[in-house]
């Protein structure tokens, strides 16, 4: 054999055997997974529904392994950007998971000056958990009874409606500012921090709508206190018949896309990850999940992780455009 070829046909083993080796450190690391307390991240404090469904996800994992011991902790506040960055301060090897919105893994990037993290590159989905359906809720003893009726009123009188939603820059705020402009309307989006204060301000008379996660005002909803006219999707809640859909497919509707994930840190072997998917997809069949869910009037999506990457960096692409055409400023 020649020098040359001989050089070529070692590097080749080489590559070989380093490829081995990866294989060999990724399956060890697997099989001895997990080898202390697994973590799981809230970003938002205890008691809303994000909490909720980060409990939901400590348990299905504690149920589907034998003998281990899953903990969640909330760490809320800073637009979820501590959350993150205490997620990122720990190894990538599984035992560290992320319960990560839209806000987080998409919009921050647009938004925020600094971030100090890539929602694309530094995290990597285990699977999109669920859909956040939104709803448009206004004061059943108010002037407006319909969806269609509150938008006449803002066509008629330029200026004077007050829309409420829950925060600034978030995915009910960029969806209501994309329909006022391709719709040429002319109104107030008045940005509350958080759902609470903002429903109470409607039920006083403060506002004309707001915007909400049907989750955090379902309750309202039930005992009558606000009254939903419209559902920001495609689907109809079965519950609520009288809120009309707006659909994906009209560029003119007012739509909200919103999800909630479970991921990790990029570098997590691809066999964990897969495990994870796996005890979350079985735990999602299960009547507590089911019956969690139906409470919030929330749907599981329980897209694979492949998949979920994909979906995801689309969405950073598609809520990219939505903040250059909003105006808003990094803060």
């Amino acid at each position: 054999m020649n020098p040359q070829r001989r050089k070529v046909v070692g590097m080749m083993i080489a590559c070989g055997l380093g490829s081995s080796a990866l294989a060999r450190t990724a399956a060890a690391q697997s099989e001895a997974w997990p080898s202390r307390p697994i973590r799981v991240v809230v970003p938002y404090p205890p008691g809303g529904s994000a909490d909720l469904l980060g409990r939901l996800v400590a348990k299905k994992i504690n149920e589907g392994i034998a003998d281990s011991k899953v903990i969640v902790e909330n760490i809320s506040g800073g637009a979820t950007v501590p959350g993150a960055l205490s997620v990122l301060n720990d190894k990538a090897d599984g035992h560290t998971l992320f319960m990560a919105s839209d806000s987080t893994l998409n919009i921050n990037r647009w938004l925020l000056k600094n971030p100090r993290y890539d929602g694309d590159k530094d995290f990597t989905p285990v699977t999109v958990l669920n859909a956040y359906p939104h709803w448009l809720i206004v004061n059943p003893e108010g002037k407006h009874k319909s969806f269609e009726g509150l938008v006449q009123y803002i066509r008629d009188n330029p200026g004077a409606a007050s829309l409420s939603v829950n925060t600034v820059g978030g995915a009910a705020y960029l969806a209501l500012d994309n329909w006022r402009r391709v719709n040429n309307l002319d109104f107030v989006i008045i940005p509350y921090r958080g759902s609470p204060p903002a429903v109470i301000d409607l039920i006083g008379g403060q506002t004309d709508a707001h915007i909400d996660v049907v989750g955090s005002s379902v309750s309202q909803a039930r005992n009558g206190k606000v009254l939903p006219v419209a559902v920001l999707q495609s689907t109809p809640l079965a519950e609520f018949p009288a809120a009309v859909t707006q659909s994906y497919d009209d560029p003119k509707a007012l739509t909200v896309r919103s999800n909630l994930s479970v991921v990790v840190r990029s570098g997590t072997p691809e066999p964990i990850i897969d495990r994870l998917y796996d005890i979350l997809k079985k735990g999602s069949q299960e009547p507590d999940f089911i019956q969690a869910l139906d409470t919030l009037s929330y749907s599981a999506v329980m897209m694979e992780p492949a998949k979920a990457r994909e979906f995801l960096h689309a969405e950073t692409r598609r809520y990219g455009k939505l903040v250059e055409q909003s105006g808003l400023e990094k803060q």
